[in-house]
């Protein structure tokens, strides 16, 4: 018996309503009919009753409908653990990295595995890092390098620091901090900056706020902001300053950049994956990162 007619069984069963059901399987109305034809020869049983009015299940249509029901998800159950099974296997994992944080380190590590069999990935770009968390923590990306964040305020992840990026303030070229060589926290106390809002952006909001705290200085936010290219686009019509780490500067290229020559102002690059990913392609993956970056290729 074709297993598809158990699945067309159970949405008429549900629906009740053969022109609905059809549409929503994709078929004819003429061809779920014969479907459900060959279905009851196949039991030896009556499974609806129709008439001019309405369809309804016979007692053994809805004794059907309830067993096929339950074996039809623990069929696609088993299907998934069978798939999920064979991606661990075969090494296919995902990857998300926050757009240029990381892309050279990818780059020369994908250049470096060559054509291994057993690490295949699947690499996804966002934008932002709390997007990244998010899609870790529902299990829509394997692995993610992420930065700004401290690793207490992410529960049930492993966590691997890759490397640090110093910080640096990025002001118009005709802006009175330009002429400066580098600047201190302390320097940029009580002058307006550029924030990431807490609603839409919190681990990278909060990083900044602790960082000013740190240092005792005084933070004057002037206008908040969702992603990279709103906050530069504030800075460079001279409303405040605006804080990125260094692997980010060539977005403000047209601007001027500035060292924090604090030290330990700097933001950690890390590696974050979920403590119950059971897939060995990723532990195969962190210990081969690792090792790569620790080579310094």
């Amino acid at each position: 018996m074709d297993i598809n007619r158990f699945e067309e069984f159970i949405v008429l069963a549900d629906c009740l309503n053969y022109s609905k059901a059809a549409s929503l399987l994709y078929v004819t109305q003429p061809v779920l009919s014969r479907h459900i034809h060959e279905l009851e020869d196949a039991l030896g049983a009556q499974l609806f009753i129709r008439n001019t009015h309405k369809v309804t299940l016979t007692p053994v249509g809805e004794l059907a409908a309830a067993e096929l029901s339950k074996a039809m998800e623990s069929y696609h159950m088993a299907m998934r653990n069978i798939k999920l099974a064979t991606e661990s296997l075969n090494g296919r994992i995902s990857v998300g990295f926050l757009g240029q944080a990381v892309r050279p380190f990818i780059t020369r590590f994908i250049q470096h595995l060559g054509s291994r069999s057993d690490l295949q990935m699947d690499y996804v770009s966002a934008t932002e890092l709390d997007t990244l968390i998010h899609l870790v923590e529902a299990n829509v990306l394997d692995l993610a390098f992420i930065t700004h964040i401290e690793t207490g305020r992410i529960s049930g992840m492993e966590v691997r620091k890759i490397d640090e990026d110093p910080l640096y303030v990025v002001v118009p070229r005709n802006h009175p901090l330009a002429e400066r060589e580098s600047l201190s926290i302390r320097d940029l106390s009580g002058e307006p900056v550029i924030a990431f809002n807490r609603d839409t952006n919190p681990h990278t909001a909060i990083f900044h706020e602790k960082l000013f705290q740190r240092f005792d200085a005084e933070m004057n936010v002037v206008r908040k902001v969702s992603n990279l290219e709103s906050g530069l686009f504030y800075a460079d019509l001279g409303l405040g300053f605006f804080i990125l780490p260094q692997h980010l500067l060539e977005l403000a290229r047209d601007m001027t950049v500035l060292p924090i020559n604090d030290e330990g102002a700097v933001v950690s690059l890390r590696l974050i994956w979920k403590k119950n990913n059971e897939k060995l392609a990723v532990q195969t993956f962190v210990q081969e990162f690792t090792a790569f970056h620790r080579s310094g290729r």
